[in-house]
């Protein structure tokens, strides 16, 4: 059991204190509604690069020395990312130290000065950043794969940005996304830890209240449309990389405990089919694993593995195989149990420090709304039966709903063009 309190404030700021008093740590967490969703092709990118800026100096730490030299005097764990449809700063420290990072970090987030010799440096910076990751097909494969299942539309685009949109950019730009898209019916302020002698909720209160409200700004709504089958990339790489995507349900959607389990069955663990066959039983791939990610109005299964260069095509069979039987048969017992077992205990493991329930709580919240306990997560799984996970593979499995993204030395398309 969590122990929680959340407030709204006039503005619209949502405020979660969560006490762990055998904790030494606490950590402030600022999660707010925008990210590459809220993008165009004109301004991809653009999200990320803002969340770079942040760091560049605010009011009462004009440059980023005096904000490193900060964190660096804390001895913080810190940083800021951007997804699809959120952007997060955080900084977990001593929590005696709860006033000085709290300070730190809100006033970077409410009074940012983007300063104008700092802009040309971080698009460069950000353009390196770009360039590193896409040298990681392990990553670029999944930038690949997004794209293949929801094409054009702002949720399909790389959250790093093109260059050629980065290079564009104009500190006007920077500063007109800030104002529009950072409102505080959007953000979310989570304190976690060991909260010693300090009121959390009216330090917020008193430096969030001045976050002025206006209109929540919306991202372009999924359009459901047919997926690209098959994306491949040549590329000079030691391992072909691969990604199977399937198109599955909204956040909310009571769906997803099934799909967990099922995901978990297929690449969940050193024990699912897909590990078993494709690493222990052939030796073709070192990595094997899957994932779910959930938006407001759609989602995606995926399977990601690094493989043989000779080995594709059957590795691509041996997944086809998995699904048909999955679909058809859907899965024994045993396995149905210890998909559960798992799913439990990686819950367990996730929520170890103030950081990661921080993170679970502003998630629940941005969005359900509600925070569910954790006995109602485990209830949701152990409900799954044997008949709800092959129904849901029966749903995702189907031709309009899945793509398979491959990056190799050569193009695999006439070799898997035929597979699914």
């Amino acid at each position: 059991m969590i122990d929680y309190k959340i407030k709204t404030l006039p503005n619209g700021l949502r405020i979660i204190t969560a006490p762990i008093k055998t904790s030494e740590a606490v950590t402030v967490f600022i999660l707010t509604g925008v990210g590459g969703r809220f993008e165009n092709e004109k301004n991809n990118g653009i999200s990320h690069l803002v969340e770079h800026l942040f760091f560049k100096g605010s009011k009462n730490y004009p440059n980023a020395s005096t904000i490193n030299k900060e964190f660096d005097s804390l001895g913080a764990n810190y940083n800021a990312f951007t997804g699809s449809e959120y952007t997060g700063f955080y900084i977990q420290s001593d929590a005696n130290d709860f006033e000085r990072s709290f300070t730190l970090l809100s006033d970077m987030f409410l009074n940012p000065l983007f300063p104008e010799d700092e802009f040309e440096k971080e698009k460069a910076v950000v353009l390196e950043e770009t360039k590193y990751r896409h040298d990681m097909p392990q990553w670029l494969i999944h930038v690949i794969a997004q794209k293949g299942m929801f094409g054009t539309q702002p949720i399909g685009m790389d959250i790093s940005g093109l260059p050629e949109s980065i290079k564009k950019f104009k500190h006007s730009d920077i500063v007109s996304y800030y104002q529009t898209h950072y409102r505080p019916s959007s953000s979310i302020v989570v304190i976690c830890g060991n909260p010693k002698n300090f009121d959390w909720e009216k330090t917020v209160e008193k430096t969030f209240s001045s976050f002025v409200h206006q209109d929540t700004p919306s991202f372009v709504p999924y359009k459901k449309g047919k997926t690209e089958e098959l994306v491949a990339v040549c590329k000079k790489v030691d391992q072909t990389h691969f990604s199977f995507s399937a198109l599955t349900y909204p956040r909310q959607d009571e769906r997803n405990y099934a799909l967990a389990v099922l995901t978990t069955i297929l690449a969940g663990g050193s024990s699912s089919r897909l590990f078993t066959k494709i690493r222990e039983e052939k030796g073709w791939a070192y990595d094997v694993r899957s994932d779910i990610s959930t938006y407001h109005d759609t989602g995606t299964f995926s399977v990601y593995g690094g493989l043989m260069q000779d080995k594709v095509a059957d590795a691509v069979s041996i997944i086809k195989q998995e699904i048909d039987d999955i679909k058809t048969n859907g899965p024994c017992d045993e396995e149905l149990e210890r998909a559960k077992k798992n799913l439990r205990g990686h819950l367990a493991l996730s929520l170890e420090d103030s950081m990661e329930i921080a993170g679970y709580l502003a998630d629940e919240i941005f969005y359900l709304k509600k925070v569910r306990t954790i006995e109602e997560i485990i209830e949701g799984w152990n409900k799954v039966s044997a008949a709800d996970v092959k129904k849901i593979a029966q749903d995702i499995f189907q031709s309009d709903k899945m793509g398979l993204a491959i990056i190799g030395p050569k193009d695999y398309k006439k070799e898997l063009e035929n597979l699914f």
